[in-house]
């Protein structure tokens, strides 16, 4: 593991971390969606066990071989960052970025953070027994939680923003859709605001889960709106850059995000509503279906230019380049993988469109198991590749100035 990278450290090694921490929440997408539990809104130790005592042994082990073991690797990366970070705020690397399109790489810090959460609320489910006892008192520490770094987030874009509008913006530095991580990161705490809102039966709970959900989701899709065409803008005048080629696959978290946002919000309006949970709607598969659709146009237009301009082999399969943007490939991975499970389950099953069990059924499960399978031999890559070595002084700096 390197170590004491000062003037070289970039913010989005804090991307490593986060791709680890939704690994974990990948592989309990297994026991979210492939065991009953009829009583809670998520699995939980007693809901687990009674599907272990039912038969249904597959799923739950093969979830609990991921979620720990990941989970724990995204804290030892998010401690290795934290410190990593720490040092390099006193460097003059961390002054230049601050002063140029790369400070938007600061809200990977929250970013980062509110997974951490949402780790923990899985973690603690599948591990605590008794923990839905006092659901409604973790709840507001979430909502706590949540807002704090949905102030962490709105500090550093404010700051980003102010310069960038006393500044200027330098569109032939940007050379990707770097600046799209700000989205990214307030669709992180609208989703983390919007579980509240689908777990509590308190009337207070779900209404501060809900106006977080929207405002923080208001932001985020504003900023998507805004920087997306800047991006498109900036790479047909001045071309992609090779090291920010990846970021071509931020939209697909950002969507998946989204969805569950809306997939979560729909529990608060129905409890709100005083009306039991009834079937997914129809309306519901077209919201999955397009969301799903549209992060399949984001993947396939990405891969073609990684696959054209060598960024695969030269940042992901070999060290021959070295930038921690390359982490920004894991997140697409897994936000693909978590809402197929949402698309195979709620869209699909629920309504009544393929039964569980069926061809389709199966199809799309294989396909959910291709992509987690995919991403967990880039992720590998990614560490060996990136993490595991110190750079030579003659490779590249970590980021484009972008």
């Amino acid at each position: 593991m390197i170590h004491n990278l000062g003037e070289r450290y970039s913010p989005l090694y804090f991307l490593a971390s986060l791709g680890f921490g939704g690994m974990s929440v990948l592989f309990f997408m297994n026991l979210m969606h492939l065991t009953p539990h009829p009583d809670t809104p998520m699995p939980t130790v007693e809901s687990i066990a009674a599907a272990w005592a039912d038969g249904i042994t597959g799923p739950i082990v093969f979830a609990y071989a991921g979620i720990i073991p990941f989970f724990l690797i995204h804290l030892a990366l998010l401690a290795w960052n934290i410190r990593e970070f720490r040092l390099w705020r006193t460097t003059a690397s961390y002054r230049q970025t601050v002063s140029s399109n790369a400070e938007v790489t600061l809200l990977a810090v929250p970013l980062t953070i509110g997974m951490t959460i949402n780790g923990l609320f899985v973690v603690g489910a599948v591990t605590v027994p008794g923990l839905w006892s006092a659901i409604e008192y973790l709840l507001p520490a979430a909502l706590l939680a949540y807002g704090l770094v949905g102030a962490l987030a709105l500090y550093y874009l404010g700051r980003y923003l102010n310069r960038v509008l006393h500044h200027g913006f330098d569109f032939r530095a940007n050379g990707g859709l770097n600046q799209l991580l700000a989205s990214f990161a307030f669709a992180m705490v609208a989703v983390g605001f919007a579980a509240p809102a689908a777990m509590s039966h308190v009337t207070l709970t779900v209404v501060l889960g809900l106006a977080g959900a929207i405002f923080f989701g208001v932001i985020s899709a504003l900023l998507f709106a805004i920087f997306l065409p800047m991006g498109v803008m900036s790479m047909l005048r001045y071309g992609l850059s090779l090291a920010n080629s990846a970021t071509l696959w931020l939209g697909i978290p950002i969507i998946t995000l989204w969805a569950i946002t809306v997939l979560r919000s729909r529990h608060g309006l129905i409890t709100l509503d005083g009306n039991p949970a009834g079937p997914s709607s129809i309306a519901l598969f077209v919201v999955l279906l397009t969301a799903l659709l549209a992060q399949l146009v984001f993947l396939f237009l990405g891969h073609v230019a990684m696959s054209t301009n060598g960024f695969y082999r030269r940042f992901v399969f070999s060290r021959t380049e070295q930038s921690p943007a390359a982490f920004t490939l894991v997140c697409p991975g897994v936000a693909l993988g978590v809402l197929t499970f949402f698309f195979l389950n709620i869209g699909l099953v629920k309504n009544g469109i393929f039964a569980a069990g069926s061809a389709v059924y199966y199809l799309v499960l294989a396909g959910a198991y291709v992509v987690q399978f995919a991403t967990i031999v880039l992720m590998v890559a990614l560490v060996r590749n990136q993490l595991l070595r110190e750079r030579r002084p003659s490779e590249a700096l970590a980021l484009a100035t972008s």
